[in-house]
């Protein structure tokens, strides 16, 4: 009879539906430009040694410096309170780099756009949502067409991690 009302239990057991009630989940860290990306993941898009990650910070956004012999990657992640205005950065970029060209891409981002700057690298910016950019600046290490890649690979790292 001891085992009918052990196995009772456990069909009873087995059988119940778990509780609804909401467990709290809690709140993630925010993320900053140096733990979105890692040093580690860096110097696997480009190939070769860097730094560690010099952090700054101010009200609007992070910046992460990462160098390498001569060249410098920098991660940037921002929040406006206002809704960003992609049309006029890009005509902003226009005015202060008139030798560089701007090249939209569709597959990263809201919207995203690489700066390429001759003979120094390149620069690519992703706006995320309205309110939300990252910018991966790859300078120093090759021209736009030996960075890009290493600038669209730490992108997407950390894009996956926000």
């Amino acid at each position: 009879m001891q085992i009918l009302a052990g196995l009772a239990f456990l069909l009873t057991a087995a059988t119940h539906t778990p509780s609804t009630v909401p467990v709290p989940v809690p709140k993630l860290k925010a993320q900053s430009a140096c733990t979105v990306v890692t040093k580690a993941e860096i110097e696997a898009a480009l190939g070769r040694p860097v730094s560690n990650g010099v952090e700054h910070k101010d009200t609007a956004q992070t910046t992460c410096d990462y160098t390498g012999g001569e060249g410098q990657i920098t991660i940037a992640l921002g929040h406006s309170p206002d809704k960003l205005d992609p049309d006029a950065e890009i005509a902003g970029l226009r005015k202060a780099l008139p030798k560089g060209a701007l090249r939209e891409i569709t597959d990263v981002g809201t919207r995203a756009y690489f700066l390429d700057i001759p003979h120094a690298g390149a620069q690519l910016h992703v706006v995320r949502g309205e309110h939300d950019y990252l910018m991966v600046s790859v300078l120093g290490f090759g021209g736009p067409a030996q960075v890009s890649e290493a600038a669209m690979s730490i992108a997407r790292k950390a894009l996956n991690r926000l």
